[in-house]
């Protein structure tokens, strides 16, 4: 059974790792200098203690697989976020638990974290299918908003809206 819970210090260690491990394969691809393969410790532990920022631990039958977190009240990349609005920052999920499902699984369940949510960003890498299938299979549509952000890396900023403002 897949839950979501508040990320803790002592969660730490083992997101940094499931975390190198989850971006390896997009830096090989793309080795853009921003991606979270190339972070460590330090990476996870400022999303801790950030009040614009809700950090989560996704487990699976008792057993840390991945992290996830949304960011609010913040200007971002590609937009600027609003009262009651939030961005998926980030989801990473174990190599080996991958394409199960898991991530559509616990954005779901951390939506569930925000009951004043009206809408919901995420943005990706425009030619990841993947990421494109699961984030439609959480709700989440195109807006049309492109950027590239290292060369050859070009984000696609999708939303989800939950409720009229």
């Amino acid at each position: 059974m897949l839950t979501v819970r508040k990320m803790e210090w002592a969660d730490v260690d083992i997101l940094a790792q499931i975390q190198k491990d989850a971006f390896a394969p997009l830096y090989q691809r793309f080795h853009d200098p921003s991606n979270p393969h190339l972070k460590g410790r330090a990476d996870i532990e400022r999303r801790l203690d950030n009040p614009c920022i809700h950090p989560f631990t996704i487990e699976e039958d008792g057993c840390i697989v991945g992290g996830i977190w949304y960011i609010r009240n913040r200007k971002l990349l590609l937009c600027e976020l609003k009262p009651h609005e939030y961005y998926l920052g980030r989801v990473f999920i174990r190599p080996d638990r991958q394409g199960k499902g898991l991530a559509k699984q616990a954005i779901l369940l951390c939506e569930q974290q925000f009951p004043d949510a009206v809408k919901y960003y995420v943005d990706f890498p425009d030619v990841l299918e993947k990421n494109r299938r699961c984030y439609a299979g959480a709700g989440y549509r195109p807006t049309g908003i492109k950027q590239e952000t290292d060369p050859g890396v070009i984000l696609e900023l999708y939303e989800k809206i939950v409720k009229q403002p």
